[in-house]
């Protein structure tokens, strides 16, 4: 049996404030915006991949000024805190224990502490920052529990990085361990629970439909 993402997983939850730009735009806006922002945030994860093994970035986009914008913020972020190392990026692993899987985007290290890092990107707006939402936090802790699990370590903290693309800025929240175990064992763990629970009749709708 193939495992569910992290992603796909917390799509069973409510997402208040997406649900209300779908309500406030036409459907045409939001499906050319969704399919933007996609393309945008693989290319800036990938742009950091490539820094990272090898401190090369190439890219080619639609969106070029959104993309420098959201890399100069990457860098600002590293010039912020130069005691940061950054490590393994985009590391495909998988839960036994749990039974889901997810790509980390990036371990850092500072002396003997592990962090694991995970970058958003979004835009300020009127706002000094980019906000960091809470299926953001929901995310990056099962990336945590996830990794520990796969490394058997124990990351220190998780930090949460989004990467402004209409102006060079970043918003930033750290996640202590009580927090990360707190948040996967009372959002995602029952989120799980719920996605496994809807396979029989997902199935079941596809046979129909074979049928």
């Amino acid at each position: 049996m193939k495992y569910p993402s992290v992603t796909k997983v917390l799509e069973v939850l409510r997402k208040k404030g997406l649900e209300d730009w779908f309500k406030n735009n036409t459907a045409r806006f939001c499906d050319v915006e969704s399919k933007k922002a996609k393309e945008i945030g693989t290319l800036v994860h990938k742009s950091i991949q490539q820094h990272i093994e090898s401190e090369k970035i190439e890219f080619e986009t639609t969106y070029p000024e959104e993309v420098k914008n959201a890399i100069k913020s990457f860098f600002k972020f590293k010039k912020d805190f130069p005691s940061l190392k950054l490590k393994k990026s985009e590391l495909s692993l998988v839960s036994e224990k749990y039974k889901f899987t997810g790509k980390t985007d990036c371990i850092a290290t500072e002396g003997k502490s592990i962090f694991l890092l995970d970058w958003k990107t979004g835009k300020c707006k009127e706002k000094e920052n980019p906000v960091i939402y809470p299926e953001h936090e929901y995310q990056a802790s099962a990336y945590t529990i996830l990794y520990n699990e796969n490394e058997k370590v124990k990351i220190n903290k998780t930090i949460i990085i989004s990467l402004a693309k209409d102006k060079v800025a970043y918003g930033i929240l750290f996640l202590q361990n009580t927090v990360v175990e707190k948040i996967f064992n009372e959002v995602f763990l029952p989120a799980l629970s719920i996605y496994n629970y809807g396979i029989p009749m997902r199935n079941y709708h596809l046979q129909v439909r074979a049928g």
